[in-house]
């Protein structure tokens, strides 16, 4: 603007000394209507000047409002940044409280007022306001109706920590609905169906889980392993011995050989009298994987020749003389042979390599049976330390006469 207003000057100056010192000016003669204006060229040439001039200060003004609200937008905007960075610095300190604030007092002037509506919600939700959260998850949804995925994943995700599994299983749907399950919603989806004990549903995800990019397939296997494995242990609970031989034979060959789906087929098959088979199972399992809780299993399964599966057991022990776990189960073996001396130098040695309460209470029950009373009980004070992970310190009990006065 003072560039023109420069530029309009110095043309004014210009004309006024070129009619002042030029010796012929020119003549412009203008008729219109009844009406002659008569001048020289150098006073058209200005008079365009200051039309033009008038134009562009006409166009500015009728400008300048739009601008203004650009500038004062471009203000809040950068406010919004300032306290959007400023939120998730203090959520990630642990002022959730004031997080939240930070987060929201602004949200409706960002580019993305979604952003700042999420980001708020995870404050609340680490402070246990549900119900709070539950509001920001709405204006963050309402803002961002273009683009639901992110706001249904994380409506999703907190409900789910929050045990509400309904809640969470409608937002996974309504993404499935439109279309837009990511990678993380799938997975989320098949955590869902695992809690609520949805298998068939699951193991329909197994194909679109494997086929999708950015769900590994270690990832894919842990679940299916779990899903067998959880399917196992209902048969067992809830079926027969039918029902578990249905879901072992159902079970793909790469989960019949998944350390977990095994114990717990060898779990139903001890339960519904089938020692020596589940003996087998877990056999063919440690000879290719170790496992500890396998090797556990295997020292607890009755039934059968205990010494047999002694032999078996000390075995492996040959090339693992220093695990806890095989320790405590020939333990249990040589019990069930009433090889009393044998099993409890087994847990003697198990303890030392790594005290575990159950191995002191087997330790302690053997030795009250063969009338060690005393070191019986110091392994039990000793187990209960372990638990609590401390001694209980007592002052010294001083000795008193019946009837003697408290002093």
């Amino acid at each position: 603007m003072k560039r023109l207003a420069l530029v309009v000057a110095a043309l004014a100056v210009g004309a006024v000394l070129a009619n002042k010192l030029l010796a012929e000016n020119g003549y412009v003669a203008i008729s219109f209507r009844g009406y002659l204006v008569e001048m020289s060229v150098p006073m058209l040439v200005l008079c365009v000047v200051l039309a033009l001039a008038a134009l562009e200060a006409a166009q500015r003004i009728a400008r300048w409002p739009r601008e203004q609200r650009a500038v004062r937008l471009a203000r809040r905007r950068a406010r919004a940044r300032e306290d959007l960075n400023r939120g998730l610095l203090e959520m990630s300190a642990g002022r959730w409280d004031r997080s939240e604030l930070t987060l929201t007092r602004s949200a409706r002037d960002a580019e993305l007022p979604a952003v700042h509506y999420l980001a708020a919600a995870r404050a609340a939700d680490l402070q246990g306001a549900v119900e709070r959260r539950n509001g920001w998850l709405g204006l963050a949804r309402e803002a961002a109706a273009d683009e639901p995925g992110p706001v249904l994943i994380t409506v999703a995700e907190m409900n789910l920590k929050g045990g509400d599994i309904d809640a969470a299983l409608e937002a996974l749907a309504t993404l499935e609905r439109l279309g837009d399950l990511t990678p993380r919603a799938l997975l989320l989806l098949a955590r869902v169906c695992r809690q609520r004990g949805d298998f068939a549903r699951l193991r329909e995800l197994e194909p679109r889980l494997r086929s999708t990019r950015g769900v590994t397939p270690a990832a894919v296997d842990e679940i299916m392993d779990t899903l067998y494995a959880d399917m196992l242990k209902v048969a067992t609970d809830k079926g027969g011995q039918g029902a578990l031989a249905a879901v072992w034979d159902e079970a793909t060959r790469a989960a019949r050989h998944r350390p977990g789906v095994v114990v717990a087929y060898a779990r139903g098959l001890a339960r519904f009298g089938a020692p020596e088979r589940a003996a087998a199972v877990l056999k063919e399992l440690l000879d290719a994987d170790w496992f500890e809780p396998a090797v556990l299993l295997y020292g607890e399964l009755g039934g059968g020749d205990p010494l047999d599966r002694l032999r078996v057991a000390e075995g492996w022990l040959r090339a693992r003389c220093d695990d806890p776990a095989l320790l405590v189960s020939c333990a249990r073996l040589c019990l069930n042979a009433e090889l009393y001396g044998k099993a409890r130098s087994y847990l003697e040695m198990s303890q030392a390599l790594r005290p575990r309460a159950e191995t002191v209470q087997l330790l302690a029950q053997l030795l009250e049976q063969l009338g060690e009373g005393e070191r019986a009980l110091a392994l039990l004070k000793d187990g209960i330390a372990l638990v609590t992970g401390k001694k209980p310190v007592l002052p010294p009990l001083k000795q008193r006469r019946f009837g003697a006065p408290r002093r």
